[in-house]
């Protein structure tokens, strides 16, 4: 039997080379995480996610298999605890201290993807994107009036994340591998207009419009937009110059306080209303936090 040091540092093996010791390789990179095709059952849009900074693994379609490389050895080559440490006690090569895989930013870019074709935009149903969903404290109600899942490709595999096409045709997705939104095509804002509306809500993210629905237990009754980034502000000022009153729900940090001065600046009859989720980060993260279980 190993002792727990000896376990420490076989947890330390990277899972990225035993993969690929395997034969298996990522098909994208999203932040710090490489995404796979899952080696533990058939899938068709990768969906099994490593993190090489903790060394884990967590395939999206099965949220019971996720874990370290002794976990994944156990599943992968059908062994006991014991064996599985036995065998990466065995494996000389997993030791060495090789690079990792690197691939290129632009094939999964938090920011804008470039070469894709999507290839699907349809009712949210994938199970990981449910998870997700919930996971950020949102209502299967709410999800599937404002969000779609969105499937696109490019020449180094299928993705997807649920999100919506804003203004200007192009998407914004959002996925549990995402620390950021990610773009399909141009970036703009998203309106959820309400006729005859003189007054508008303004968000600077989609969970932070998702949040305030939720919190209201209603669908908006003025419209609103969803910047999806504080820099689209100049793209929402022509419709923001035509609202009586404006309800500010940015970020409570600088980039949102100056979005904000910024309209005020403007003569816009703005309401600073970030107040209201006072040391949280963002509307979200207030929603998220306010309802963890006890």
């Amino acid at each position: 039997m190993k002792t727990p040091q000896q376990i420490k540092e076989l947890k330390q093996i990277s899972i990225v080379n035993y993969l690929r010791g395997k034969g298996i390789n990522p098909s994208s990179k999203s932040g710090i995480y490489f995404m796979y095709h899952s080696p533990l059952r058939n899938d068709s849009t990768p969906s099994f996610s490593v993190n090489p900074t903790k060394n884990t693994f967590y395939d999206l379609g099965n949220e019971s298999d996720k874990g370290n490389i002794i976990e994944l050895v156990m599943r992968m080559e059908r062994m006991g605890f014991v064996e599985a440490c036995s065998f990466l006690d065995s494996q000389d090569v997993m030791k060495e201290n090789e690079n990792l895989i690197s691939l290129s930013p632009s094939q999964t870019s938090e920011k804008t993807i470039k070469d894709y074709q999507i290839t699907a935009v349809k009712d949210l149903q994938h199970p990981a994107l449910i998870r997700y969903v919930e996971s950020r404290k949102i209502s299967l109600k709410t999800a599937f009036a404002y969000l779609r899942e969105i499937h696109y490709s490019n020449s180094k595999g299928k993705f997807f994340g649920v999100g919506y096409e804003t203004d200007n045709g192009g998407y914004v997705l959002r996925s549990e591998i995402m620390t950021k939104p990610m773009n399909l095509g141009k970036t703009g804002v998203k309106t959820f207009a309400v006729p005859e509306s003189k007054e508008i809500t303004i968000f600077e993210g989609m969970f932070d419009f998702l949040a305030c629905v939720e919190l209201c237990k209603r669908p908006p009754r003025c419209t609103a937009i969803v910047l999806n980034s504080v820099s689209n502000l100049s793209k929402a000022m022509p419709q923001l110059s035509e609202a009586t009153e404006i309800y500010s729900y940015l970020d409570n940090d600088t980039a949102g306080r100056k979005a904000t001065q910024k309209m005020k600046d403007s003569g816009l009859n703005v309401f600073d209303k970030s107040t209201f989720y006072e040391g949280y980060k963002d509307f979200s993260e207030f929603w998220e936090v306010r309802n963890k279980p006890p």
